[in-house]
């Protein structure tokens, strides 16, 4: 023993280390962390007990130190699953510990039994985790699945060469007591690949809180949509798309009349309720290739892409979206209602009418802003002339007319020039 003693007590400090680091962690911040903090503490614990034998009875070493083990193999499995999202039978994952805990105290007094089981069970868990760590980099996304991948690889690689050395009979090889160079390379990948795991677990948290802080950047908290930093960016590549496919685009500005009443009467619960049903329907009126923006409080902004290379004709595809778009906000929308608000507990039928404003572009001969301000005054122009309407901004007109939208909508709703 005393030839891998250093190599054995590094280890131990090494997994009792990273686990304090993880646990806390976990603690003052993520208690997802907690399952990962756990198996990294079992690693050292068996190791530990392992190396208090002499100091304690036989048959505690051998069933507690063992049953780390094999609880570590299952809270790392579990973990993996967890961090990924992956389905896998949870039976078979923690079966073997009940059994594993058995076999060992059966084989008590049969050492070479003992090894042999634990091998074999280590070889289980580890077609276990390399199947999860394969299905790991088809679900998840960044650099960190990799480096655990690899982790993963080389200490179930570990394992199963272990099993496959004492299916052969090198059954000395497999007892991790004897000293030796095998021994010696068995623990200094151990430890090589525990600690690579842990850099990419590291990886992997640090990957998704970047990846979480964009989408917040990005996205509306309440409704999921983008925001204006996202519109930004969609219309500097509409314009780009419009002048290479040589069609229009159209910028489409919604505003939901009286919301304000609304979360005046109701309070902001329901108004946040009819302000998500909004967003998900305008998501329905759209393709996938167009983009639903909500720019704060109750507006919110249709870019349209692709339309006819006509400028008549992508006026009247327009005209069609914007009619799908105020059909459908238009009808009524049932909110929950909650205790402690005017109306008694129930359901709310909520009549809402919407303005809308519409700006045709192609190309970049009008800049980001001149865009929005031509959509916003269209709408503004909407609301003037009754609300609940279309309003379509044209150049070149002094003066404009609107419509109601209705099931034969084909007039065009102009605005008066900027």
């Amino acid at each position: 023993m005393e030839a891998i003693e250093p190599l054995y007590i590094s280890n131990v400090l090494i997994g009792l280390s990273i686990a304090l680091c993880v646990t806390f962690v976990a603690i003052g911040h993520d208690k997802k962390l907690l399952t990962w903090a756990v198996a990294f503490a079992l690693y050292p614990i068996s190791f530990l007990i392992f190396g208090l034998r002499p100091m304690l009875p036989s048959w505690f070493t051998i069933t507690a130190g063992n049953t780390a083990l094999i609880a570590m193999f299952a809270m790392f499995t579990e973990g993996l699953c967890r961090l990924h999202g992956i389905k896998f039978p949870r039976i078979a994952i923690w079966l073997p510990l009940p059994i594993g805990i058995l076999g060992f105290i059966y084989l008590l007094d049969d050492l070479q039994g003992r090894i042999d089981w634990g091998a074999y069970l280590a070889a289980l868990h580890s077609f276990f985790v390399i199947y999860i760590g394969l299905m790991s980099l088809q679900q998840s996304d960044g650099r960190g699945r990799w480096i655990m991948f690899a982790a993963i690889l080389g200490s179930s690689g570990t394992f199963l060469i272990r099993a496959a050395l004492l299916l052969a009979g090198y059954r000395a090889s497999v007892n991790f007591l004897v000293p030796g160079l095998a021994q010696t390379i068995l623990f200094s990948m151990a430890m090589v690949f525990l600690v690579m795991f842990a850099i990419g677990l590291l990886v992997t948290y640090k990957e998704r809180a970047e990846r979480e802080i964009t989408r917040l950047a990005l996205q509306d908290p309440l409704t999921q949509l983008g925001n204006r930093l996202v519109l930004q960016e969609r219309l500097e590549n509409a314009f780009i798309n419009s002048v290479d496919e040589n069609r229009y685009g159209a910028l489409m500005m919604l505003d939901l009349d009286h919301f304000k009443e609304l979360n005046d009467t109701h309070g902001h619960g329901l108004g946040d309720q009819l302000l998500i049903e909004v967003a998900y329907r305008l998501k329905d009126c759209v393709s996938d290739s167009d983009t639903v923006i909500r720019l704060g409080g109750d507006e919110f902004v249709l870019l349209i892409e692709n339309l006819d290379a006509d400028e008549g004709l992508a006026t009247q595809e327009a005209e069609t979206i914007s009619q799908r778009a105020l059909r459908k906000l238009t009808v009524p929308y049932h909110l929950q209602l909650n205790d402690g608000q005017p109306l008694a507990k129930g359901r709310l039928v909520y009549n809402l009418t919407v303005s809308i404003g519409v700006a045709l572009f192609k190309g970049k001969a009008l800049g980001r802003e001149d865009l929005l301000r031509n959509a916003d005054t269209a709408m503004y122009k909407a609301k003037q002339h009754g609300r609940n309407r279309v309003q379509l901004y044209q150049f070149g007109l002094e003066s404009a007319e609107t419509s109601r939208l209705n099931p034969k909508f084909r007039a065009q709703a102009l605005a008066s020039r900027i």
